[in-house]
């Protein structure tokens, strides 16, 4: 069996966008784009510059940031990153950034000052490797949910509203959704989270889920599989041991959305992704089998089915069958269960280790 870093970097090897007719002469990026690396830039709202071999520049939503580039927010602005397949990285006013690690398997963000929030989706199993570092602390998302870093000189926070996390680069320093994080000096406390403890970073973290949710809805099935029709590389971008999803680019939202595998899925913010791949279990015909993954709507959402594809060679455009949720795999697969709050820890008291 893989590991959960392989999985990982199968899974975000591929990143797939769909533009209309009408966005014929947009960037490249928009149209579809194949890489095994985080850092897509997603959406900027007001000023945010990007610091590269020495050279500062403008950043905007057709960027790709590489790891080693320097961000800067201004006053009443904000940006959103890609990080692996249905994880955000969301950065308030007055902060900077590094992306310090932009591979999958290891991404390391160093946040130097100001606020930042990770929206991470996942299944109930899936391990995630989100390294955020302060000069204060060591954070390593660990599960899906929501987690917010405010970073200063002489401390930092952790606030996990959902999920899990490790700190202190001990596996045995879980703080648990619910629970906030207080780094100072060498050492942390963890104490309960006040349910009040949100402002208006939170709010636009919360707004941009629920942005992407309904891009997902939006994105045309139809599209997607007749543009899937001419993708030649199934076998390892579909393949068994790649149990999560793509990113898929919305001519709606003009930005990248989660396009999950399997129904199921929503954002830890509770926003339902409707649009996912059909006909993905193991052994049940999807490219080993001669057969390519099917794009559909979740008849309980609302949406409408889109079209099915035939063999390796393309297929006509037909009517998809609604979903089965009771159809045993032949094989093994991950839950398909969409986040659920995970349960509060307790107080915990901890040192951190000279650097």
């Amino acid at each position: 069996m893989r590991s959960p870093s392989v999985v990982l970097s199968i899974c975000a090897a591929v990143v797939l966008g769909l533009s209309l007719a009408s966005l014929s002469s947009a960037q490249n990026r928009e149209k579809y784009v194949i890489s095994a690396k985080a850092g897509g830039v997603n959406s900027v709202d007001g000023r945010v510059t990007v610091t590269r071999a020495g050279k500062s520049q403008l950043l905007t939503a057709q960027d790709d940031l590489t790891a080693g580039d320097l961000v800067t927010t201004g006053a009443a602005s904000e940006v959103e990153v890609l990080l692996n397949p249905g994880s955000y990285l969301r950065v308030g006013e007055n902060s900077a950034f590094e992306l310090a690690d932009n591979a999958l398997e290891n991404i390391r963000v160093t946040l130097t000052k100001g606020s930042a929030i990770v929206e991470a989706t996942g299944l109930d199993d899936t391990e995630l490797n989100i390294n955020i570092v302060t000069e204060r602390a060591r954070i390593l998302i660990v599960r899906r949910g929501v987690y917010r870093i405010n970073a200063a000189a002489d401390s930092s926070e952790l606030l996990v509203r959902k999920g899990r996390a490790t700190v202190n680069d001990n596996s045995s320093n879980i703080i648990k959704g619910g629970n906030e994080v207080v780094f100072r000096g060498g050492s942390f406390v963890a104490t309960k989270l006040g349910k009040k403890q949100q402002d208006q970073f939170d709010d636009w973290s919360k707004a941009r889920a629920n942005t992407l949710a309904k891009a997902n809805e939006k994105l045309s099935a139809r599209g997607l599989n007749t543009y899937l029709s001419t993708f030649n590389s199934f076998d390892w971008a579909f393949s068994a041991a790649n149990p999560y999803g793509l990113w898929a680019f919305s001519p709606f939202s003009r930005c990248f959305t989660f396009l999950p595998f399997y129904y199921g899925w929503s954002s830890p913010y509770g926003h339902y992704y409707g649009l996912y791949f059909d006909d993905y279990w193991p052994g049940r015909g999807c490219c080993g089998g001669g057969y390519r993954p099917v794009i559909v709507s979740n008849p309980s959402s609302g949406g409408i089915t889109g079209g099915s594809l035939g063999g390796p060679s393309g297929g006509s455009i037909g009517n998809s069958r609604p979903p089965s949720p009771s159809a045993p795999p032949v094989s093994p697969m991950p839950s398909q269960a969409g986040p659920r709050d995970p349960d509060s820890g307790g107080r915990r008291v901890g040192k951190l280790p000279n650097n």
